[in-house]
């Protein structure tokens, strides 16, 4: 059954919003482990003090199971343990480029 315009229109404007909603709450969790490390520990044990590299190896390990796993197909809750592992994989990311421009600073006050 084809869709109407309007209905074509509705379906697009919820997608995006839901889009731009997902954004956000990853980026509101990276933002709750850049202040609390120690929350990164319900994720999986060690990661709190993890170098960046190893942060996003176990961040793309757990993203990957919460895609392959078992998923939720009615109400809320069932997408918690991806935001987490995306919000992880962000938080690594941005711990790493902080290393690598930290580094480069340090190279550059040597020279």
């Amino acid at each position: 059954m084809a869709l109407s315009p309007a209905e074509a229109a509705a379906f697009a404007a919820i997608d995006t919003q839901a889009r731009r909603s997902a954004a956000y709450l990853v980026k509101q969790r990276a933002r709750a482990f850049a202040r609390r490390p120690s929350e990164l520990e319900a994720l999986y044990p060690g990661l709190a003090v993890a170098m960046p590299g190893k942060l996003i190896a176990v961040a793309e390990h757990l993203l990957e199971t919460a895609r392959n796993g078992r998923q939720r197909r009615f109400g809320f809750g069932g997408e918690v343990t991806a935001v987490n592992a995306k919000a992880a994989l962000l938080y690594g990311r941005m711990l790493r480029r902080m290393t690598a421009e930290a580094e480069m600073s340090r190279q550059r006050s040597r020279a």
